[in-house]
């Protein structure tokens, strides 16, 4: 039920839209509230204080968001959880507000943690947190690639204390906060922000010491997210692939009866089956060590889905509107978020030095 829900919103709110979206350079906020009332972003709950724990329905909201609208609109629809799962960690008496009003698609929220000069690396972090004479802490730096980074009611962000990373939460909009937007090469209908911060007010999430373990926890949680969404986008990039390859007629024969091209498909298949498999029997639980090898697995075969399209329909597929064109941007862009495929080899490759022989 709660996924004939999910393509019926997709079907009727999203999917017409998506194309005016991508080119406008934003989708409605509204949406977040529209998807609140439907109990989507709750995932069928009711929005309460305590996050729901639905995993399989987590998947069929990626799933169907990124299958019947873009990449693009799923991380700025669906991400949500893994911000809240940070203001989850001081406790539902803390920021239970928050998370309710998240759930209910009264508030955005965003994940705030690239810096200009850190990139993937968090350890490089350099925004700082000063606590003031009044008790309040003062955030002050810069983030960057932030998205719904602008327009956020809430930001999660990590920032330096006197001894070591903390997490906070700041609220927007306020006059020591200036975004300014940037422009992606992909996932165009997401608002893209870099957001300086000069002593501006913020609420202690995490302190040093167990704002790390609750960081790795949550990257883990958005590197699956986006092992699924990617999965998913390679699916439907294969699937429109197939379809091209059959009603496209050359010398009066289908494309798909030459052998150069059905060798293609059946590697791109191949591929996409193997990335889906392991990427369905992926949890959270598993660890960071098998999330990153199904977010490398997904956004490659997701990457090959989109090289191959755009070859198969020639000029067609390297014209907007076309989910081969649009998918041949918003691949690289997967394949960055969450921690690059570099950053996800590091992380395989530490447990392969511990492992056994």
């Amino acid at each position: 039920m709660f996924r004939i829900a999910l393509r019926a919103f997709v079907a009727e709110r999203v999917g017409p839209h998506i194309d005016a979206w991508e080119r406008a350079g934003a989708y409605p906020a509204s949406l977040h509230a529209e998807a609140g009332a439907a109990r989507l972003l709750s995932l069928g709950d009711v929005p309460g204080p305590v996050l729901p724990t639905h995993q399989s329905r987590m998947r069929m909201l990626l799933e169907e968001v990124t299958c019947g609208g873009s990449q693009g609109l799923a991380v700025g629809l669906c991400s949500h959880f893994v911000s809240l799962s940070i203001v989850a960690s001081a406790g539902a008496d803390t920021f239970g507000s928050v998370i309710i009003d998240v759930l209910a698609g009264a508030r955005i929220i965003a994940l705030a943690l690239t810096e200009p000069d850190a990139g993937s690396d968090l350890a490089a972090l350099d925004a700082r947190a000063a606590l003031g004479a009044d008790g309040v802490w003062r955030i002050t730096g810069e983030k960057r690639f932030i998205c719904n980074g602008a327009r956020a009611d809430y930001l999660v962000l990590g920032a330096r204390m006197p001894d070591g990373l903390g997490l906070f939460l700041v609220d927007q909009p306020q006059a020591e906060i200036v975004g300014y937007p940037l422009e992606p090469s992909g996932w165009r209908c997401l608002p893209l922000a870099a957001i300086r911060f000069a002593n501006a007010r913020g609420r202690l999430i995490a302190a040093p010491g167990r704002s790390g373990r609750i960081l790795r926890d949550a990257l883990t949680r958005e590197r699956l997210n986006l092992a699924i969404s990617a999965a998913s986008a390679a699916e439907a990039v294969c699937a429109a692939a197939l379809k091209h390859s059959r009603s496209r007629v050359i010398r009066n024969a289908p494309l798909i009866a030459m052998t150069h091209v059905r060798q293609t498909l059946a590697e791109l298949h191949t591929a996409v089956a193997m990335a889906r498999h392991l990427v369905d029997r992926t949890t959270v639980e598993d660890g960071e060590v098998q999330v990153a090898m199904a977010k490398n697995a997904a956004t490659s075969a997701f990457a090959l889905a989109a090289q191959v399209a755009v070859r198969l329909q020639g000029a067609a597929g390297c014209v907007s509107p076309s989910l081969a064109e649009r998918s041949l941007r918003d691949a690289p862009l997967v394949a960055i978020g969450g921690g690059t495929t570099e950053v996800m080899n590091e992380i395989i490759a530490r447990s392969l030095e511990r492992r056994p022989i």
